[in-house]
């Protein structure tokens, strides 16, 4: 269910107790304080700790360490948000979350720039294999091996994100050429940072240097491989401090041994920590850090603040930012009381039909009304994992679908014989049509749907202490109530919906 609060925004979530599993700033456990919001900070759990606790909890934060599976999700049975404190989701399933109807959130802005710096200051080491002359000086060497300059080489950029544009603008100042791709940016929004888009397949022959911006994917994995290593320029030096997995570490050994690729820097590795006899990060032309791209003060200061308030913001009906698999959510957080509404046409139109297959749906936004309906319409029936994150999946799973027709007039659905209208005003929605019969029934509280008739009639003196509204129409009648039931077992009862 979504609330409405009296400033016209859309609660989504309860959020009455988050788990914070991970180590994290202060700052993330600062921010909730005095929101009504209880904290629980664990960091270290075993898998077996996490999934005996999980259950209590609304919301769980993690950083890397924590691995948020299927089977956790799965016992996270009040679990309604999941925050990555930083960008990469890789140790989230986001396929569960988003089955269950579980929010996936991450900062993208808190760690940018100093991803962004750790990746310039790569690039800079190998240029003079820094690394290696610092070892050699320790052990009493005093190699003066030349280097190369920056200056008048083209640097890839792989991700043309916030990280990878504040690489070209930083690796620009350096007076390096700066190309890129990315699949969701144009080539006009990319020159406007003056980098040339090029195609991965054109990028390879004619950089210099690499950096890889992207995130782990079914698609991006061992994107960098052993044939698109023969198509880059001999000597070519490559960055990765995205994802360990993009690159595949055997081909990239493969080739610094024989020289195509000249050095790399790695700050993340398929398996973290890596073994230390690895022969990869034993090579001498291999730099490597520990997976340091975000691990600035400043970074996890800001990460840790951005993600409490982030949870808040969507709480509050404020703000999706950070949401990786909610766009209907956007459209419902503009116009709550319309999706409030046509949420709860639909657990009205299940208890006048419950074996629909098809939603007839008549309103003006196609974005999340059709879906609010549905999602209503299953809420209705039980199904509560039904909402608007989860619901293109649950009603597939269901056989439930819409048809879908433009319309100025008040918002319609239809299935079968039944037909319901209805219009808001303010915070208040109203039923304003039941088939044939126009009313304007406010719809709050919860409400019963019954048969009009005899038996109705001689029933309702009784009631009169737990109903607080009699409506008729036509051949059913809708009795509003504070209660979550109305007990009797004299009244042909249709269905009980909580409406708010």
């Amino acid at each position: 269910h979504y609330y409405i609060t009296n400033n016209l925004r859309m609660s989504l979530l309860k959020l009455r107790k988050v788990l914070v599993s991970d180590k994290i700033a202060n700052d993330c456990l600062e921010a909730f304080k005095g929101k009504g919001v209880e904290v629980t900070y664990k960091p270290g759990l075993s898998k077996t700790e996490l999934l005996d606790i999980i259950p209590e909890y609304n919301g769980i934060i993690v950083r890397s360490a924590t691995k948020v599976t299927a089977d956790v999700i799965k016992a996270a049975v009040n679990l309604e948000i999941i925050g990555r404190a930083g960008t990469g989701t890789d140790n989230i399933d986001h396929a569960a979350a988003s089955d269950a109807g579980v929010v996936v959130m991450n900062t993208p802005g808190g760690n940018t720039n100093s991803a962004a710096e750790h990746t310039c200051a790569l690039i800079m080491a190998m240029c003079r294999n820094l690394a290696n002359r610092h070892t050699e000086l320790m052990n009493g060497e005093w190699n003066r091996i030349n280097g190369i300059e920056l200056s008048g080489k083209t640097v890839g950029i792989i991700g043309l994100g916030r990280i990878g544009m504040i690489v070209a603008h930083r690796m620009q100042a350096f007076g390096m050429k700066t190309v890129g791709y990315d699949p969701f940016v144009t080539a006009a929004a990319a020159a406007e940072k003056g980098v040339e888009f090029l195609q991965l397949e054109d990028m390879w022959p004619v950089c210099d240097f690499l950096t890889i911006h992207v995130p782990l994917l079914p698609s991006t994995k061992h994107m960098m491989n052993s044939a698109v290593f023969d198509k880059c320029k001999k000597g070519v030096r490559i960055v990765n401090c995205a994802r360990g997995g993009i690159i595949d570490e055997e081909a990239l050994l493969e080739n610094l041994n024989s020289g195509k690729v000249a050095c790399a820097a790695l700050d993340v590795f398929e398996k973290e920590p890596p073994s230390a006899d690895s022969p990869l990060l034993q090579h001498s032309n291999l730099i490597a850090t520990p997976h340091l791209g975000a691990s600035t003060a400043e970074a996890q200061t800001r990460v840790a603040k951005e993600i409490a308030e982030q949870f808040l913001a969507l709480r509050d009906g404020e703000s999706t930012f950070g949401c990786l698999n909610a766009p209907l959510l956007r459209g419902a957080l503009s116009q709550p009381v319309k999706a409030k509404l046509a949420q709860q046409l639909g657990m009205l139109l299940y208890t006048l039909n419950p074996k629909a297959d098809v939603l007839t749906v008549q309103g003006d936004d196609e974005s999340f009304v059709p879906y609010a309906v549905m999602a209503g319409y299953l809420n209705a029936k039980g199904i509560s994992a039904a909402n608007l994150i989860s619901i293109k999946k649950v009603a597939d799973v269901n056989g439930l679908s819409f048809q879908y027709t433009a319309t100025s007039e008040d918002l319609t659905v239809e299935c079968g014989d039944v037909k319901l209208s209805g219009r808001f005003d303010g915070v208040t929605s109203f039923l304003t049509k039941v088939n044939s019969v126009s009313t304007n029934i406010p719809l709050t509280g919860s409400v019963t749907v019954v048969r009009s008739g005899t038996a109705l009639y001689n029933q309702l003196p009784s009631l009169s202490g737990h109903v607080t509204g009699v409506h008729f129409a036509g051949d059913v009648t809708i009795l509003s109530h504070s209660g979550k039931t109305l007990e009797s077992d004299k009244l042909e009862t249709l269905g009980t919906v909580a409406l708010c």
